[in-house]
C-alpha cells in the first residue's frame, strides 16, 4: 500500500497518503529522501550516503550526521507504515510504500503509447529537484547528471507525442506539445518547423511567420547560425500563401465607381481602431497634422509620442493614420512586443513586409543586388545571397543603408506614414535604425510616428530619444492627463444611451476623481 507520494520533478514535495504534506526539517533531510526516492528499493551503503551529503566533514562526523538525519526521517514517517529501511549497514526506501513521480514518468515514457506519453508530459513539471540546492560536490554531480538524463527523456517523450498528434490531425494539442518542447529546448529547429506547419494548418499565417522569426533569433543569439535550408523553405511556402483578408481586399466583388486611389490594397492586420472619440488632444493632433503636411511637401519628420499606459497614444495614432489614408498616403504599421525584444529588428519586420505587399517587386527592383543581398538577412523570402552579392561581414551600417533605401522606395509613389507602436519594448537594433533613419527622412515624403510609455523608457531608448532631440526633423510630444473639462466631455460622449441622454454629472465627477 502506498503511504507516501514524493514529487521530484519541478521541485521537491512529499505528501502523506492522507493528503497532508510531510514536514521536512532541513535541506539535507530533503536531499537524502530525494536521493533514496529516485530509486525506491535500491540499497545504499551508509558510508556512501555520508560521503554524498557530508563530504566536507570527517568520516566519523559524517556518519553521525547521517544517523541524526535518518532519525529525523523516522520521526516524520512515524504515522505511516514502514517506509525507511535502515536497520543495518544499508539504507533504502520500501518500494511498495512510496510513489515517486520521476519513477512513474520514466515508466510511462518507456511504454510509449500515446496515452502514456500524454500522462508523462503532464508529470514532467520541470527540472529534477529544481530549487533544492546543497553545497556538496558529489551530490551536485549526481543531481546534474540525473537532471540532464530526465530532461533528455522528456524531450524524447514529447517529440514522440508531437509526431503522433501531428499524424492524427490533433492540431491544437500538437501546437501545445511543440510549444512545450521549445520551452525545454528552444534550439530544436525541427520543432520550430513543425510548429510553423501546425500554425499554417490552422490558418494562423501570422503566427507561423512569427515563429520563423523566433527560430531565427534564437539560432543567431545562441549559436551565431542561420536556419537550415529546410526551415527557410517552409517559411517561403507559408509566406507565398495569400492571407484571406488580402485576397478579399485585392479582389472585391464590385469595383468602386470612383477613380482608383493610391490607398494601400493591403492594410496591416493590427491597424488601430477608433472606437472612442478623440477628445482633448487637439494640440497634439494639430502638430502631427502639420508634420504630415510637411512630409507631403517632401520635408520628412520623425515624431515620438510619449505618455503613460492608457493615456491615448494609440487613439491619437489611429486619427493620424485616418488622415493619411484620406490623403492617399501609404500607411505601414509595426508593433513592438515585450516577448520579441530579443529579436533584432523585430519592430520593423512587419512594417517592411506590409510595404513590400503594397509596392510589389518595384521597390526591390530599383534597389540593386548589393542592397537586396543585405535585406535577405532579415527577409529570407527575398532569396538566397550568392557569390559577390553575399554580405561579407556583419556590418550593421550596410544593413541600415539597405533598409533606409527600401523605406525611401516605399515613399516614391507618394507620402508614406510609418507607425511603430510600443517603442519601449523595441530591441536595440530597431532603436539604432530609427536613429539612423531620422538622418535620412528630411528630404523625402516620409513621416515616422513612434509611441512609447514614458514610465518604461529604459537606457537604450533614453539614448535614442536624446539622439533624436538633436535631429532637425525630429518632433517629440508628451501626452498628459485630460483636463477636467475634456474628461467630462469624454464621459458624456461614452455615456450616451439609446436616447442620446447625457451621463449624469455625478458620473463625470467620479471619473474625474478616479483619473
Amino acid at each position: 500500500m502506498v503511504a507516501l507520494s514524493i514529487s521530484l520533478l519541478g521541485g521537491f514535495e512529499a505528501r502523506l497518503d492522507s493528503g497532508g504534506p510531510l514536514s521536512m526539517p532541513s535541506r539535507k533531510a530533503q536531499a537524502l529522501l530525494a536521493y533514496l526516492a529516485s530509486r525506491p528499493g535500491r540499497v545504499h551503503p551508509r558510508d556512501k550516503l555520508a560521503a554524498l551529503l557530508w563530504g566536507d566533514c570527517g568520516e566519523a562526523r559524517a556518519r553521525d550526521s547521517l544517523r541524526h538525519t535518518l532519525t529525523t526521517l523516522r520521526k516524520a514517517f512515524r504515522a505511516i507504515p514502514p517506509v525507511l529501511l535502515a536497520d543495518g549497514p544499508t539504507v533504502a526506501l520500501a518500494p511498495a510504500a512510496v510513489e515517486v513521480d520521476a519513477v512513474v514518468f520514466e515508466r510511462l515514457v518507456a511504454e510509449g503509447t500515446p496515452a502514456s506519453l500524454e500522462t508523462a508530459a503532464a508529470l514532467y513539471r520541470g527540472d529534477l529537484l529544481a530549487g533544492l540546492a546543497v553545497s556538496e560536490p558529489l551530490y551536485e554531480e549526481w543531481l546534474v547528471a540525473e537532471r540532464e538524463r530526465l530532461h533528455e527523456l522528456a524531450l524524447e517523450g514529447l517529440a514522440r507525442l508531437l509526431a503522433h498528434q501531428s499524424r492524427t490531425e490533433q492540431t491544437e494539442r500538437a501546437i501545445q506539445t511543440a510549444v512545450r518542447l521549445l520551452t525545454l529546448d528552444p534550439l530544436q529547429e525541427a520543432v520550430h518547423r513543425a510548429l510553423m506547419r501546425l500554425y499554417a494548418r490552422q490558418g494562423r499565417r501570422g503566427a507561423a511567420l512569427r515563429q520563423y522569426q523566433v527560430c531565427l533569433g534564437v539560432l543567431q543569439r545562441e549559436l551565431g547560425a542561420e536556419p537550415e535550408a529546410e526551415t527557410k523553405q517552409v517559411y517561403r511556402e507559408i509566406l507565398q500563401r495569400r492571407p484571406p483578408e488580402a485576397a478579399t481586399l485585392e479582389a472585391p466583388p464590385r469595383p468602386e465607381p470612383r477613380e482608383p486611389r493610391l490607398r494601400p490594397a493591403v492594410r496591416h492586420p493590427e491597424l488601430p481602431t477608433a472606437e472612442t472619440p478623440l477628445i482633448g488632444r487637439d494640440p497634439a493632433l494639430g502638430r502631427l497634422r502639420q508634420a504630415l503636411d510637411e512630409a507631403a511637401d517632401g520635408r520628412g519628420r520623425v515624431a515620438i509620442v510619449l505618455g503613460e499606459a492608457g493615456i491615448g497614444k494609440s487613439r491619437l495614432v489611429a486619427e493620424v493614420a485616418a488622415l493619411a489614408l484620406d490623403r492617399d498616403a501609404r500607411v505601414l504599421f509595426g508593433r513592438c512586443y515585450e516577448s520579441a525584444r530579443i529579436l533584432p529588428f523585430s519592430s520593423w519586420i512587419d512594417a517592411i513586409r506590409a510595404g513590400l505587399a503594397i509596392a510589389g517587386t518595384d521597390a526591390l527592383d530599383t534597389l540593386g543586388h548589393v542592397w537586396r543581398a543585405e535585406l535577405v538577412r532579415l527577409l529570407p523570402e527575398l532569396g538566397e545571397p550568392r557569390g559577390a552579392d553575399a554580405p561579407a561581414s556583419e556590418d550593421r551600417l550596410r544593413l541600415f543603408e539597405a533598409l533606409a533605401q527600401l523605406v525611401t522606395r516605399f515613399a516614391s509613389a507618394g507620402p508614406l506614414l510609418l507607425v511603430l507602436e510600443d517603442l519601449h519594448w523595441a530591441d536595440e537594433m530597431s532603436l539604432r535604425f530609427l536613429s539612423f533613419l531620422a538622418h535620412r527622412v528630411g528630404g523625402g515624403p516620409i513621416l515616422v510616428v513612434a509611441t512609447a510609455r514614458e514610465e518604461e523608457v529604459a537606457d537604450t531608448l533614453s539614448r535614442t530619444l536624446a539622439e533624436l532631440r538633436r535631429e532637425p526633423a525630429a518632433l517629440e510630444l508628451t501626452l498628459g492627463p485630460l483636463s477636467r473639462e475634456a474628461t467630462a466631455k469624454l464621459v458624456r460622449a461614452l455615456g450616451r444611451t439609446g436616447r442620446d441622454a447625457l451621463a449624469p454629472a455625478q458620473l463625470e465627477e467620479q471619473v474625474w476623481r478616479a483619473s
